[in-house]
């Protein structure tokens, strides 16, 4: 029979020390801010809450080629991006309820991106002859 520890005694453990830890100064002061770079981290903050190695119930979402892809530590899958919104609240209310509104809103914005159209370049210079 294997334990596992508890997530709060992991992540006391791994909190200061691992790879994926980003740590970056923000403006000119000495105040930095802790960024992470975990594959099941929503927010990319390095905190107890967005967590990905910690928690059993960990997911995200991330934008492919017009559809949105589900990490979890189940595995991956592709949903298209018309049903990401109701995907993402249905994975929350399952999964981790503290997440269910990151997820919406992370949802939402992946859905705006992928209904964004290219710009033109706001950088056309007319040239004047004088």
């Amino acid at each position: 029979m294997t334990t596992q520890a508890s997530a709060d005694l992991c992540w006391r453990l791994v909190k200061n020390n691992n790879a994926f830890i980003l740590k970056q100064r923000q403006g000119r002061g000495t105040d930095r801010i802790v960024l992470s770079k975990e594959p099941l981290n929503m927010m990319a903050k390095s905190s107890f809450k967005y967590s990905g190695i910690v928690h059993k119930k960990a997911f995200n979402l991330n934008l492919s080629e017009k559809a949105v892809v589900v990490n979890s530590q189940k595995g991956q899958y592709t949903i298209p991006a018309t049903k990401a919104v109701g995907v993402a609240s249905r994975i929350g209310s399952k999964g981790r309820k503290d997440l269910r509104a990151t997820a919406h809103r992370r949802a939402v914005r992946i859905i705006r991106l992928t209904k964004r159209t290219s710009r033109k370049s706001w950088a056309k210079v007319t040239k004047i002859e004088m």
